[in-house]
């Protein structure tokens, strides 16, 4: 029996209880670097970032130990919250799942994450595991494009993908690069789950086609290096020229393996990476001015959750009643450009 597409039966996302605006963030890191940073430029938008703990612990310094033991007791929390809801969501049975995705480049345990889980949520003892850490941002979507590929082999089970990111451990105090600052407003804490089974027809979203792309001369420009204190962050300024030059083309030779076109979209979820991320994602794909409204959004709402980020998007897009194709984007160290088609009906 084969099968063309997979369909998510739940979606869940969570965030943790703390917020703060990024005003809040900022004056931190001005204490932090012992000056007061210039005025930050006033925008639209709430402009709220979740996270695991107050802002004035978040900027302590931590040993990689304190790290690692943080990470895991937030992530935990974080995880079995979105999976249970997924799960409950979709109807499908913790004994009926026979892959979990587990997607995190925020933190590095060995068993990760998904093997605490299988008993804690009752799914089975040979559940099979695929944790996924050096895709980055780009993780939630290439979950999704192996959630594919598993039922494609084996349309009668079930997968269950999750992604969890605590972005906001890995801030560096003595760091005072520029990439470091910048990740500091940007990034945020969050999770999101969701729940593929074989077939179509069923309203809701349905996953037709996935696809990476790799541009290795953007490999400088995006990642972590895990080095003496922990994972530093590498978010080059030069990022969205990248992803301007080199967008387009990968777009549209993904589309043609589908037999379509740009024109055949109707509308784009891309990662909500950061103003000017989502800018050049605009301007690449040559979309009218309020196509990523939803993306833009979720970052003034949430900031970006990393490999989370895409649920956040997707779950909002759902809310919003959009119909028709959708292509989903999302951006990984590589640099990788993870892709996936849609639809929500």
């Amino acid at each position: 029996m084969s099968l063309a597409h997979a369909q998510i039966a739940g979606m869940a996302t969570a965030v943790p209880p703390i917020s703060a605006t990024v005003d809040e963030v900022w004056d931190a890191l001005g204490r932090v670097r012992g000056r007061r940073l210039p005025k930050l430029p006033r925008d639209d938008g709430a402009r709220t970032r979740y996270f695991v703990e107050a802002v004035t612990s978040l900027m302590a310094p931590r040993t990689q130990s304190q790290q690692t033991d943080a990470y895991l007791e937030h992530a935990r929390v974080l995880a079995r919250r979105v999976c249970c809801s997924a799960l409950e969501r979709s109807g499908v049975a913790p004994a009926d799942v026979g892959l979990v995705i587990g997607v995190s480049c925020t933190g590095v345990v060995l068993p990760s994450l998904d093997a605490e889980l299988i008993p804690l949520m009752g799914l089975r003892p040979d559940t099979a595991r695929l944790p996924i850490t050096e895709l980055g941002c780009g993780g939630g979507v290439a979950g999704l494009a192996r959630g594919l590929d598993y039922l494609r082999a084996y349309p009668q089970r079930n997968v269950l993908l999750f992604a969890v990111e605590i972005p906001s451990l890995t801030f560096q105090p003595d760091d005072h690069s520029v990439d470091n600052l910048v990740a500091a407003m940007v990034f945020a804490d969050g999770a999101g789950a969701v729940v593929l089974r074989g077939g179509d027809g069923q309203p809701g979203w349905t996953l037709e086609h996935c696809g990476t792309v790799l541009v290795p001369e953007g490999a400088r420009h995006l990642g972590y290096e895990l080095r003496d204190g922990g994972l530093r962050v590498i978010l080059s300024r030069e990022l969205p020229d990248v992803v301007e030059a080199h967008l387009r083309p990968a777009v549209e030779a993904f589309l043609a393996e589908a037999g379509l076109r740009p024109a055949d979209v109707d509308a784009v979820a891309a990662h909500p990476g950061g103003p000017r991320i989502v800018d050049a994602i605009e301007r690449s794909l040559n979309l009218h001015a309020d196509a990523l409204a939803t993306s833009r959004s979720v970052f003034a709402g949430n900031g970006n959750a990393s490999s989370a980020g895409i649920f956040f998007v997707l779950e909002e897009m759902q809310r919003a009643r959009t119909n028709g194709r959708v292509l989903a984007i999302a951006f990984g160290p590589g640099l990788s450009i993870e892709l996936a088609l849609m639809r929500l009906e």
